[in-house]
Parts: structure tokens; sequence; C-alpha cells
């Protein structure tokens, strides 16, 4: 593992957030697996760290996943376009936020039918040199990102975000960006997708739910982030020590001038946990390091 620079911390100073992403981070690129990564999740919910899924997964993905990971933190869909804080997780809820089966929902984010409004009036303009979900078969789904049936199904449930998988060339992309942007909707290339969604990002968000989270505790809350593509660089350049995944796919994405900035040699879940376990560890040579 490669960390390009470090600071010096205090555990016992600090109450620490992680928020991470999870295909390819928490959850192995090929087989979604997160056993590699069991053993440090458990080593930080013993510790009181709260573990923040960042993800561009749908409600119902991200409940399931919860639930498989042992975790009952407020968790972020859809790349940073809803927040989902279990109701009575803190004192009192969180303004703007609005209450729908047991979570106070905070909602930076647009609408799927404006974003789809959006891309039918393109379409029938431009032409569609892509597949979208809304109009994607579960078949279609299922052979574009490898999930199973049912989870091809959780995936298309979505409220805030439409995942496009590019068929055109690269100068047709860069105009549907523009058109976008203008319509008021940004995108965001994930791993294998690019997607529509509203002006907000993974790091706004985490912005925004650090916030609650300071405003419950005399301690000032330090951010670790991680991530392993382009569609989190938002939520790395918020965080206090930033995690890059290495990914079996594609290259680390450009994280320029961070002030603490991990890079894993090892990919997806195992890279994830040797990085966190890392930081969290005293080590005499590294007083960069806290214990957990």
């Amino acid at each position: 593992m490669t960390e390009t620079k470090s600071a010096a911390y205090n555990s016992s100073d600090f109450q620490w957030l992680v928020a991470s992403d999870l295909d390819g981070t928490l959850l192995d690129h090929f087989s979604y697996s997160h056993l590699p990564a069991n053993d440090t999740l458990e080593k930080l919910e013993s510790s009181g760290i709260p573990v923040i899924l960042n993800s561009s997964k749908t409600r119902d993905e991200m409940l399931e996943l919860r639930r498989a990971l042992n975790n009952e933190h407020p968790f972020i869909v859809e790349n940073g376009s809803a927040i989902f804080i279990p109701q009575g997780y803190f004192p009192q809820r969180p303004e703007f936020a609005r209450e729908e089966s047991g979570f106070w929902i905070v909602e930076p984010g647009a609408r799927r039918d404006d974003i789809l409004a959006f891309l039918q009036q393109d379409g029938e303009k431009h032409g569609a040199p892509y597949l979208n979900f809304a109009a994607a078969s579960t078949a279609e789904i299922v052979a574009a990102t490898g999930l199973t049936s049912a989870e091809a199904e959780k995936a298309n449930q979505r409220n805030y975000s439409e995942p496009l998988l590019w068929q055109g060339d690269e100068q047709e992309k860069l105009a549907f960006i523009a058109r976008a942007n203008a319509s008021g909707f940004a995108t965001l290339q994930g791993g294998r997708f690019l997607h529509v969604l509203g002006q907000t990002d993974k790091g706004r968000a985490t912005q925004l739910l650090k916030k609650a989270y300071q405003h419950y505790t005399d301690r000032e809350c330090r951010l670790i982030a991680s991530g392993d593509g382009p569609n989190d660089l938002d939520m790395l350049r918020v965080a206090d020590i930033a995690v890059i995944v290495r990914s079996p796919a594609h290259p680390p994405p450009s994280l320029p001038h961070h002030p603490h900035l991990i890079v894993t040699r090892e990919t997806g879940p195992r890279g994830w946990a040797e990085a966190i376990e890392e930081i969290f560890t005293t080590d005499s040579k590294h007083s960069a390091n806290i214990r957990m």
C-alpha cells in the first residue's frame, strides 16, 4: 500500500466516520463478495466508528446489502441523490428531512421522472446511443451488469437517477453531457455506467450527513472516504483521509493535491480492509496511525 502523505492523529480527539463506495471497494468487482472486509467492519462497529455506505445503488439494493454487512447506520443512494437516516438515529430529525418507512430522508437530488422526461425529449431530437435502465428489460440489465434477475429488478427500482450503458462514441457522449448540464442535470461516469442525476454528488451528500453527526457530538468529526472510480472523487475530495481502492478493471482515478491520500496495492475489499487497518493501527514508526 502506498501512502502519499500523512499527518498525526489521535483517535480519542475525534469522532471518526468512514464513508465507502460498494462495487469495487467493499464488494469485489467480479464476485460482489465482501468477505475480506468483514473482520475490519466488525472492528469499526465495536469501536463506535460508523461505516456510511455511499453508492450509485438504489434504496432497495442498499437495504439488502446493509443487512448482509450488519450495518445499521445512515446510507447514501444513487450517487448522493438521497440520504437515508434510521428514525431515532439522531436525537432529532435533521432539517429538511421527511419521514418514510422508518427513515428520515434528505433529498438533495432530482426525481427520476424528471430525468426520464429529459431523456425522452433529448432522444427524440438527438437520438439515444445508449441503453438506459427504464427502457431495458431485466435480461438486458442482467447482461450489462452481471447481476441476478432479482438483483437487476432492485437495481431498476430507482427514484433519483438513471444509469446509461453508453453505446455511442466519445463525441456523442460529450455532446449529451453538455445538453444534460444545460437542462439542469449532472452526469457521473461510474465503473460501467454514465449516471444522469440532479445537481448533487457523493461528496455533497456526505458533507450534509457529516454536519448532522457533528451537531450531536462534542468531538470534531473526521472523515475517511474510500472508493475506486471517477464517481467517487467528489466524496474523496471532502475526506480528511482519502482511500483509493485499486481496481482489477481500470486504473485508479487521479486525485492530485489531496493532503492525506492512500492508494491500495490490493484490489476490492481486501485492499479496503488493509487501508483501514493501516490507518487505525498504532505503529511506532508511523505516528500518523491511530488505534482502533
